[in-house]
Order: structure tokens, then sequence, then C-alpha cells
């Protein structure tokens, strides 16, 4: 199991212990839904970090999309429209920025991540308080099989040693006395 892997599900069990707890402390400043809404923008802002992380890309590169989503997310009443501008978000940095040179592969990758997350926590994720955590963990834990079908930077570098001069002096006379 590859590094990206192993600390998405991680991030997805720690995110999951800490989203009720978080957004109880957060939402004695103001409502619930924002609370929560604050709680999803730091989880992402740390998966985002990561990411960049993984991807060797600088993290200013990924401060636009995220100050876009703290905007939305300290404007009052756009709890659906802050869901979906997450979701856009989260491919952005991901596909966009950090992982974008199979664009075929990551629009699939996003897609299954995505819908599987949504279908998720629509399945296991009703309305009530307690279950948006384990909504939240298991979105985060479909995360992890973007990195299976598109490999970290380290699995896909296989790094050949340059051929020592000699070697290659000796393959091409080889092959100038076989002519």
């Amino acid at each position: 199991m590859n590094k990206p892997i192993r600390t998405t599900l991680v991030f997805a069990l720690v995110s999951g212990f800490l989203a009720l707890p978080v957004s109880d402390l957060l939402g004695r400043f103001g409502s619930y839904p924002a609370a929560f809404k604050w709680v999803l923008w730091m989880d992402l802002a740390i998966y985002a970090l990561l990411l960049a992380r993984w991807s060797r890309t600088r993290p200013l590169s990924i401060l636009f999309p995220l100050a876009l989503l703290l905007g939305a997310a300290i404007w009052p009443g756009t709890r659906i429209g802050f869901y979906a501008l997450a979701l856009g978000v989260l491919c952005w940095v991901r596909s966009g920025i950090c992982f974008s040179d199979t664009p075929i592969r990551a629009l699939v990758a996003e897609l299954i991540t995505v819908v599987g997350g949504i279908a998720l926590v629509g399945i296991f994720g009703s309305s009530s308080r307690t279950a948006w955590p384990l909504g939240l963990c298991l979105f985060i834990l479909v995360q992890a099989l973007y990195f299976y079908i598109i490999p970290s930077n380290s699995d896909r570098q296989i790094v050949t040693a340059s051929p020592d001069p000699f070697e290659q002096a000796r393959l091409e006379a080889e092959k100038v006395l076989a002519q």
C-alpha cells in the first residue's frame, strides 16, 4: 500500500472522529450548519495540502481554490451550493492542479470517487447530526480509490540509471563486430 492511500485512510478515520467535536466547538460561535461547513473546509484544506505535497506542487497554487471555498463557507445560507463547490474544488485541486498529467484517467477517477462518495453519504449519512461524521469518513475513504486508478508520482517514476559509458561503448563495438 503506497503512502497516499494509507494516509488517506488514516485521514478519513481522524476526520470522522474529530468532525463532531470540532463542529460542536465551532458551533458555539455560530450555527451548526455553518460550523460543519467550516469543518469541511478545514478537512479539504488539509487534504489539499497533502495532495500538493504528494505531487510536489507548490502549496501556493492551491490557495485560490481554497480561498474561494472559504468564502462560500463563510457566506450564510449556501449549504447545498457549498457542498457542490467543495466537490468541484476537490476535483480541481486533485486532478487540475496536483495530478494533471493523465486527463482521461483523471476524469474517470474523479467520476468514480466523487459519485461513489456521494452515494455512500446519501445511503449512510442521514440528516441527523451524528450521522454526518460517518458520511464524511466514508466519503474520504472512497477518495483513496483515486490513487489506485491514478498512481502517485513515486509509483510511476521508475528510475533507470544512465548506462555506463564503457558498457555502452562495448555494446556498440559488439554491434559493429557482428556485422
